[in-house]
């Protein structure tokens, strides 16, 4: 996963924007209601704020709780979809040629593909065309194969299993990419932070500072949390972000053992 410098300055902005945003909502309620009125109500209030303040913290709980699934999933997707692609690559090795050379290369194309095309692509929610076909190549080059000797009739269900494999983490990874955290879901945690501070400003405190300083932290505290649903839950998006490290890696060991290989020449791929 890569955290970039300038979340830090997003979360600090997004912070301080909400606790002066909780400020103007808590002067607003004093300016309409007198200190008298808000006395005579504390009991009535403090009641609702028990069943409000409960039913917003168990939401944005479990929606913070969903949102950091959502992330680890997106962690462990990208990461066997790797693995399917460098098995698939070594199996390879135990296929006569030229079918051997030609998914090796497809593997790698679709590494590429992945790295250069389909990574920035996801950011907006998009996927690659050559990223698809790409992975098209890698299924269709075992199209017209045929294996012959022992070895080849135990690697190829294999191959074609790793190869199966690879096409589902994809898709699940382009679809966590599509579907970030539900609007309805913003806005019931945008509506209930403002119930919620809005409530801080109807007890009626005779010390402002102390008044001022209850209402920061419990904007800093909604205000947090609202944080960690936009960082976890667009796992190819915002401050944090999925690597595609794990590609760039395959990428490298293909490079090498391409390479490596007798007879080959120039630039992987060439």
């Amino acid at each position: 996963m890569e955290m970039h410098l300038g979340g830090f300055v997003n979360c600090a902005l997004f912070m301080v924007g909400g606790v002066a945003g909780a400020l103007v909502l808590v002067a607003i309620t004093r300016l309409l209601f007198k200190g008298d009125v808000l006395r005579d109500a504390h009991g009535v209030t403090g009641n609702l704020l028990a069943v409000t303040g409960t039913l917003y913290a168990v939401t944005l709980g479990l929606i913070v709780v969903d949102a950091m699934t959502r992330f680890e999933r997106a962690v462990d997707t990208v990461q066997q979809e790797s693995n399917c692609l460098l098995e698939s690559f070594h199996l390879a090795n135990r296929l006569s040629e030229p079918a051997r050379s030609r998914v090796q290369q497809r593997c790698r194309d679709y590494a590429v593909a992945v790295v250069e095309h389909e990574w920035p692509a996801m950011a907006g929610g998009r996927t690659s065309a050559e990223a698809r076909a790409a992975m098209t190549g890698v299924t269709r080059a075992l199209d017209g194969f045929e294996p012959v000797s022992a070895s080849e009739q135990a690697v190829f269900p294999l191959l074609v299993e790793q190869i199966s494999s690879l096409w589902h983490h994809r898709r699940e990874r382009l679809g966590t990419a599509a579907f970030g955290i539900p609007a309805i879901e913003w806005v019931a945690l945008f509506v209930g932070a403002a119930a919620t501070i809005v409530f801080t400003g109807l007890f009626a405190v005779d010390h402002s500072r102390l008044h001022v300083l209850l209402t920061v932290m419990v904007a800093l505290m909604i205000g947090l949390n609202l944080y960690l649903v936009s960082l976890f839950g667009y796992p190819f998006a915002g401050d944090l972000s999925v690597s595609a490290a794990t590609f760039r890696h395959d990428l490298a060991i293909f490079d090498e053992m391409l390479s490596a290989r007798p007879g080959s020449a120039g630039e992987p791929g060439t």
